[in-house]
């Protein structure tokens, strides 16, 4: 049985690396921020500018493998704390920082695969993170095709630009796009809506798909419970996110939470 000896879990916020860790009970918590405590005596507590002396500690750790868990807070590089090799990265990431998450995190993962680290996503760890074709939940979403495409086509346009994984449209209209601020804080903008600019219809739907060629080992999009009660709080009646690329975390209190609504969750490609 794989017990984790060899796996590093680089941990951000939400419940994605306590779950994968529930998994690999011998897998290294990596954090980069102290003030996420854990109750675990396998943590390695790091800083950003410091990843030289990171991959010391991995290699003292016996660590092979590496999986990245969990939304990690953009990185304010302070030049002065910096280590050697750190600092000789520094124009790249400065450069990688300005392109997006996407161009950071690869080259983070590039940086890794160079000392010899195996990346692994999430969803090649645990199994069921993800959901295939069809309903999760609900049934006949017919009049919400049209609004699913306008979804799809507002995704598509924007994703060159490395910019959000999600849309909320209602009737035709574009309610809110994830940007930098992130899924919950988008759903949370939407509940704020104005009544007037909201037409009557049977709601809007959240559409959650990943970007053009993100690499989904360390980006894979995630929806939890939370992000459901949301989407259910701003009025709408449905997600659809993208089969076997995005992770529904905790799937049962996604479903009660959904039934209890009358909303509706869809694994269904984009057909743009």
């Amino acid at each position: 049985m794989d017990s984790g000896e060899d796996l590093a879990i680089i941990g951000g916020s939400g419940e994605l690396p306590l779950i994968i860790k529930s998994c690999f009970r011998k897998a290294v918590y990596i954090f980069f921020n102290k003030s996420k405590q854990v109750a675990d005596e396998q943590v390695i507590y790091c800083e950003f500018e410091k990843l030289g002396l990171l991959f010391e500690k991995l290699n003292q750790n016996g660590i092979r493998r590496v999986v990245m868990a969990g939304a990690i807070t953009r990185p304010q590089f302070q030049k002065s704390k910096m280590d050697d090799y750190t600092l000789n990265l520094l124009p790249k990431l400065q450069t990688k920082l300005a392109q997006g998450d996407n161009e950071l995190l690869s080259f983070i993962a590039d940086e890794f695969e160079k000392k010899g680290y195996q990346i692994l996503g999430a969803s090649d760890l645990v199994p069921n993170l993800t959901v295939g074709p069809g309903f999760v939940c609900g049934s006949s979403y017919e009049f919400f095709s049209r609004d699913i495409y306008k979804a799809d086509s507002v995704l598509n346009t924007l994703s060159p630009e490395d910019i959000g994984q999600g849309v909320v449209i209602e009737n035709g209209l574009v309610l809110g796009i994830e940007t930098l601020q992130g899924t919950n804080e988008l759903l949370k903008f939407v509940s704020k809506t104005s009544p007037h600019l909201r037409m009557q219809g049977p709601g809007g739907i959240f559409v959650k798909r990943p970007k053009a060629h993100q690499d989904l080992r360390f980006d894979m999009p995630v929806i939890g419970p939370k992000t459901v009660d949301l989407a259910c709080k701003a009025g709408l009646r449905g997600l659809v996110l993208s089969p076997n690329s995005v992770m529904l975390l905790e799937r049962e209190k996604c479903i009660k939470i959904a039934e209890d609504n009358d909303f509706f969750i869809l694994a269904e490609e984009s057909k743009i």
